[in-house]
Parts: structure tokens; C-alpha cells; sequence
């Protein structure tokens, strides 16, 4: 039986943690799943319900690890026992995966990596495979394959499989990024190190595109508010920012491009 592990960070959304394990179980059952989850200090029960599952490792974390801090660890856990299992599976807990779709990601995949995209309740792509639109000003476009396999240069990691051996190559997650920026970053990272990224044809679960309003790039909000949130962990960090363009565009894009949200906010811009 094909052995996929399963890394996912969680806080505080028990239900839905609860939704996606038991979809991707009992919807796949002719793969053996096993799990490495960093619960970054949940109160809902999230710990509880983890414990509950024999298959599962938890790494508990202070409260403070994010996306990418919480995705680091579950991934240096992983390279310790990645030898035995033949898929390695990057995901979000938010995503409602559909029946089968993980096994038929594996017989769509060659040897590389793929991408499974997801949808929003329109059915509309909501995360996927992730292409760059210029080689000097980090903009970028969602894509996922049609009659033709697509592929990419990086991805959002809501539904990752990662050949195991190509995995043990990787290196993890760059230590500069908190919580955005790091799936994108490990994507790129792996196209220079000559590993294919490919995405799917078709959907492998639902998940909502995070919404605008409310974030840095919402304009109602004032370009004090904007600000704040966007140098606080969860926005887009001035430092992180301007690392992850020098590291995949080179200096002087970084010294463009890494102020363009600060005039985006102050002429009120998206």
C-alpha cells in the first residue's frame, strides 16, 4: 500500500482540522496516511482531538510559530523518517478535500512535484499552481492543467505531494519567513534545483481564497490601519519582503519592487 505523510500547522479551527483528516482517511483508502501536525498552542480542543489519532505526531509550538515557522518544523520532523513513505503531503487543514482525489493526484503525478488545486464555492480556482508573470517584478498568476499538464514555478501549499526521495533533497522552509512567503519561496527553491512542478486538471477539494477585506490591501480601511497590518506577522513584512525578492529576483528588483505596497497605500490602492 502507497504510504503518504501528512504535514499540516493548525490553530484553533478543531472542526475543520477534524473535516480534512477524516476526508483524506476515509476518502483514500487505498493509501496509508500518517501525520505530522504543529499545533502552534490551540484552546479549542485541536490538541485533544490530535491525540486521538494513532498515526499522528503533534509538535506543540508556543503560540507564535505561524505558517511558515509551524510548516519548518513539521518538516524537519519529516527528513528524520521521510525514508519510509512514498509521497510526502504538504496541506492546509481548511481544505475540504473531495473522495479519491489524493489517490488519483498520485497516478496523475510523474516524477515531480504536484500541485492538487482547490476551488471556492463558485467553483471558481482558488489555489493551484503558481507561475511568474515578469523575471524582474514579482508578480505572479494562479494556473492549474487543462488538456495539457501544466507546469509551474512555484505553488501554494493548501495540497502538495512531493515524491519522498525528491523531498530528502528539498531543503525546508527558509528561516527568514514567518508566515507568508514561505510555500512560494520552498516552490522556487525546487525549480532551481531542476525539480518539476506540475498541477492538476481538476480539483481536489474546496477551499475559500482569503479575503481582502480586513487585510492590508483593504482600501477602507485608513493608511494607518493598512499600515499595521501589513508589518505585523500575517501581512507582508518590510523585511521578509524585500528578502524574498532579493533571494528570487536579485538586488535591484528588491529595491523597486519592495516599495510599491507602500505607495499602493498611500494612494489607496489594492
Amino acid at each position: 500500500m502507497t504510504k503518504v505523510l501528512g504535514l499540516f500547522t493548525c490553530y484553533n479551527r478543531k472542526e475543520k482540522t477534524e473535516n480534512c483528516l477524516r476526508e483524506l482517511t476515509r476518502g483514500n483508502p487505498k493509501l496509508s496516511f500518517s501525520f505530522i501536525a504543529v499545533d502552534d498552542k490551540s484552546t479549542d480542543g485541536t490538541k485533544e482531538l490530535l491525540g486521538r489519532y494513532k498515526d499522528l505526531e503533534v509538535i506543540e509550538t508556543e503560540g507564535n510559530a505561524y505558517y511558515s515557522g509551524g510548516m519548518r518544523q513539521a518538516i524537519a520532523a519529516a527528513k528524520v523518517c521521510c525514508d519510509s513513505y512514498d509521497w510526502i503531503l504538504l496541506l492546509n487543514d481548511d481544505v475540504e478535500f473531495y473522495p479519491g482525489t489524493i489517490e488519483r493526484l498520485i497516478r496523475y503525478a510523474g516524477y515531480e512535484i504536484m500541485v492538487g488545486a482547490t476551488c471556492d464555492r463558485e467553483g471558481n480556482l482558488s489555489y493551484g499552481g503558481v507561475i511568474k508573470e515578469s523575471s524582474f517584478r514579482p508578480a505572479f498568476g494562479k494556473r492549474m492543467s487543462g488538456e495539457e499538464k501544466v507546469y509551474c514555478d512555484t505553488f501554494n501549499a493548501n495540497c502538495v505531494l512531493i515524491p519522498g526521495d525528491i523531498f530528502k533533497r528539498l531543503p525546508n522552509i527558509d528561516t527568514k519567513y514567518t508566515h507568508s512567503l514561505g510555500d512560494y519561496d520552498y516552490g522556487l527553491t525546487a525549480g532551481r534545483m531542476g525539480v518539476r512542478i506540475a498541477v492538476s486538471d481538476f480539483f481536489v477539494g474546496l477551499c475559500n481564497d482569503n479575503p481582502v477585506q480586513g487585510s492590508w490591501q483593504d482600501v477602507t480601511l485608513s493608511r494607518r490601519e493598512r499600515m499595521k497590518k501589513k508589518e505585523s506577522p500575517k501581512g507582508l513584512p518590510r523585511r521578509e519582503w524585500f528578502y524574498f525578492i532579493r533571494k528570487n529576483y536579485g538586488w535591484f528588483s528588491a529595491c523597486v519592487n519592495s516599495v510599491i505596497p507602500y505607495i499602493k497605500i498611500i494612494i489607496k490602492r489594492a
